[in-house]
């Protein structure tokens, strides 16, 4: 049986829509059992309230959480008994584990998967990799969206492959178009950063298309679009913002419109709202880490821990992490 590690705590509506969508989540295959970290009692309530499997369920008790106010650094000391902390001792020392999720301090995820948990050989810090929608209702893998702030070609590069390789499990493409973020689609369009990345790109055995401009997003143009944390946390972000900017303009329009263009403005609600929902498409993925972490947005609902954990169970059936560990010996 394969074992998924769910921290319950960190989301902004607390623990018991974590564990109840976890629970819910048992029926997508019979082949896993939940490791819960978190309050023993609140666990075994929302256990009872749902008729769960007691025999696929196990409790690490803990009420100690790492906040958002906590400095990321707090789990290289001192926060042993913290769920996040538990979390990723937990996924590294069961061999049956293959994969956390968890919806706290990302940046204390982050230097948790580093000095807890471990990355894979050469990897320095793992990337962020976000699945964000396109315009035909497809995803693209945004790597990285934000773990990684200053980065060299070569961390692109890897960034790059991984991202391929994620894309590869996630959707399973056979050749993800990988393109470079850049302020042109020439060749020498871009910063030295963009410029020497390019000129590795090319060279990896994987279909790169080039580089892509900010406009090609969410266009379909590419599946994994490549970028250092910076600029990747600026576009996921301002993606978000236009997709509730629209929103907000049709619910504004709706009070005063007649009942034809009601109507209409109702679909094309539905249609984006279901587009730009990202709570049934699962979490961000951490790229290059020993054992696949997931990260939940902090709004995350019900659906947001079941989708989680429906997308770990994709990734290790389309056997994800070796994909990785193979991308990675190129480069």
């Amino acid at each position: 049986m394969k074992t998924i590690i769910v921290d319950i705590y960190g989301a902004d509506a607390g623990p018991v829509p974590v564990i109840r969508g976890a629970l819910r989540a048992l029926e997508l295959a019979p082949d896993f059992v939940l490791h819960f970290v978190g309050d023993r009692t609140l666990v075994e309530q929302e256990m009872a309230a749902m008729g769960a499997d007691a025999t696929r369920v196990t409790v690490s008790h803990t009420t100690d959480a790492i906040t958002n106010f906590d400095r990321p650094t707090c789990v290289f000391n001192g926060r042993d008994e913290s769920s996040m902390v538990m979390s990723l001792l937990a996924l590294k020392n069961d061999p049956d584990a293959i994969g956390m999720l968890s919806a706290g301090n990302t940046g204390a995820l982050l230097v948790g998967s580093i000095v807890r948990l471990g990355l894979l050989a050469d990897i320095k810090s793992p990337a962020l990799c976000s699945a964000i929608p396109v315009c035909d209702g497809k995803l693209v893998a945004l790597v990285d969206c934000g773990a990684n702030m200053d980065c060299r070609p070569r961390e692109l590069a890897r960034f790059a492959l991984m991202g391929d390789a994620f894309m590869k499990s996630r959707c399973e493409m056979e050749a993800p178009r990988v393109g470079l973020l850049s302020v042109g689609r020439e060749e020498g369009k871009g910063n030295r950063l963009t410029l020497d990345t390019y000129a590795l790109l090319k060279d990896l055995p994987m279909n790169f298309i080039g580089n892509i401009e900010g406009n090609d997003v969410v266009n379909d143009v590419a599946d994994v679009i490549v970028t250092d944390g910076f600029a990747g946390n600026i576009l996921l972000k301002n993606v978000e913002a236009v997709g509730k900017t629209a929103l907000a303009a049709i619910e504004e329009l709706l009070p005063t419109a007649d009942a034809a263009q009601r109507e209409v403005l109702e679909k094309l609600h539905a249609r984006l709202s279901a587009a730009y929902d990202f709570n049934p498409r699962g979490g961000a993925t951490f790229l290059g880490t020993a054992k696949t972490v997931v990260k939940m947005h902090g709004c995350a609902t019900e659906d947001t821990a079941y989708s989680c954990i429906d997308q770990l169970l994709l990734l290790e059936r389309t056997g994800f992490s070796t994909r990785v560990k193979e991308a990675l010996t190129y480069c």
